[in-house]
């Protein structure tokens, strides 16, 4: 039979470690009789090791807590305890051999109560420190946009919105389906802004910005030393960072097919492996997915997983492109008008009926994110106060040009435009007493207009109360 480990240790070098200062080590057996005191303990209890071994604990000790481990067979950790009016920190567990108690260790983890304070508050202060942390990741990969920010009254977009919103409870993958410009960002983050996974990170991962040697180290991470010039401390992929939260996969589309066999399988298993660990990490996440792309089509011509878009288009939303939503452009140009010109200070307040017949008559094949940009460049262009066709692109100016040189009509006729610039003045007007909770003198400066100005579009426009909250001057 093999001799027992300890039976290799020199006695001195045991004895050394039974007797070492810092844990002042009692061994007691079944019948609470001290089998081993360290000579550290002598000073603390006025008697000698060789006078407190063969004794009875209580006779040494009439205060010590061993009896009653040996008698329960469960540790106690971190016990203060009162040693000759000093206080000290005790760790007391049982001795088991052959699953029968056979005594019980009592030692010393703190020689003085101040310091176990003084850590105490300085695992304190790291806690702080980490919710600090926690807080400020969570600022960080917060969900900016919310449905309140989908702006528009069309039916195609009323339809997308209202299938987003029932559906943001879920915890199936979403997948969001439109041209670029048409707002699936915003749609991804008022998903999650909505979801029960609110309160944790949204995390943003544009598939088609990321080197595919680098797409495991950033997607799910590395270890210390996996690999030359790996930070030291190691780095979180970006599917740990969304623990808890939302995964948004953005242009999923353009993932290089080598790459969605690893994707897919981190779907499936909800577990991603750092580069450099010995062992996978479980991980709980919601993913929305986006593309502007069609899928199907990539999958039959053999450039996507027909596996991988299984598992996305578990439940898909088709965005509409403005050119068929034409109706929102109003609402869209008013509320651009409004959040640029407070962004740029401007005191630009209107857009000239011209150049809204123009913005109803082109196609917008950028979408939403072109409507905006234009209504920058006319802000930055305009000297006055009302966005005249000037402002415009050139590419705008020639959509009139080329309507009325081959006599076409703008595609709303009068009464529609009317409407039209009738409903987005409306709506800066509401926005405006939104944002300043209903306060008529801050809104009218919000829209750099008089005062009585706003009350005669107050009036005219038939707004109530109710509908902007408190009311104020």
């Amino acid at each position: 039979m093999e001799t027992l480990n300890y039976l290799r240790i020199p006695p001195e070098l045991l004895q050394a470690v039974l007797d070492n200062p810092f844990e002042g080590m009692v061994i007691i057996d079944d019948q609470g009789i001290i089998r081993h005191f360290s000579r550290a303990n002598e000073p603390l209890y006025q008697i000698t090791a060789s006078e407190a071994v063969g004794r009875h604990i209580r006779d040494v000790i009439p205060t010590s807590g061993l009896p009653e481990v040996v008698h329960s067979g469960k540790p106690h950790f971190g016990d203060t305890f009162d040693m000759n009016g000093r206080k000290v920190i005790v760790n007391r567990y049982p001795i088991k051999l052959g699953g029968k108690i056979i005594g019980a260790v009592g030692k010393m983890i703190f020689h003085d109560l101040k310091a176990f304070i003084a850590l105490k508050h300085k695992i304190g202060e790291l806690e702080n420190t980490v919710r600090r942390y926690e807080l400020e990741i969570r600022e960080i990969y917060r969900a900016r946009y919310s449905f309140a920010d989908v702006i528009g009254k069309s039916a195609k977009l009323n339809h997308a919105k209202d299938a987003a919103e029932r559906l943001a409870a879920s915890a199936s993958p979403i997948l969001l389906i439109g041209e670029s410009g048409t707002g699936k960002e915003i749609f991804a983050h008022a998903i999650h802004q909505a979801s029960s996974r609110r309160n944790h990170s949204f995390i943003r991962v544009n598939c088609a910005s990321i080197p595919s040697e680098l797409f495991e180290s950033e997607l799910f991470g590395y270890k210390a030393g996996a690999f030359t010039g790996a930070l030291k401390s190691g780095k979180p992929g970006k599917f740990e960072l969304a623990h808890r939260g939302t995964i948004f996969l953005d242009e999923v589309g353009e993932l290089p097919l080598g790459l969605q066999a690893k994707l897919l399988r981190v779907l499936q298993e909800k577990e991603i492996e750092p580069l450099g660990s010995p062992r996978p990490k479980m991980i709980d996440f919601r993913v929305i997915a986006a593309t502007n792309r069609d899928l199907e089509e990539r999958v039959r011509t053999g450039y996507f997983r027909r596996d991988l878009f299984y598992r996305l288009n578990v439940i898909s939303i088709q965005l509409p492109p403005l050119r068929e939503i034409k109706e929102d452009i109003p609402v869209l140009a008013g509320h651009f008008l409004m959040k640029l010109r407070r962004r740029m200070s401007s005191s630009v307040s209107a857009i000239a009926p011209e150049v809204m017949a123009i913005f109803l008559a082109y196609d917008w094949p950028g979408n939403v994110r072109e409507l905006e940009n234009v209504m920058e460049r006319a802000l930055a262009l305009c000297q006055d106060s009302t966005i005249l066709p000037e402002h415009l692109p050139e590419s705008f100016v020639r959509v009139r040009t080329d309507s009325a040189s081959e006599g076409i009509k703008p595609k709303l006729n009068d009464d529609l435009l009317h409407l039209a610039v009738h409903d987005a003045e409306r709506d800066q007007l509401l926005e405006a007493l939104r944002r300043t909770g209903g306060n008529k003198t801050e809104a009218a400066a919000l829209l750099n207009i008089h005062r009585t100005t706003l009350y005669f579009r107050i009036k005219k426009y038939g707004i109530k109360p109710v509908n902007i909250g408190r009311t104020g001057e």
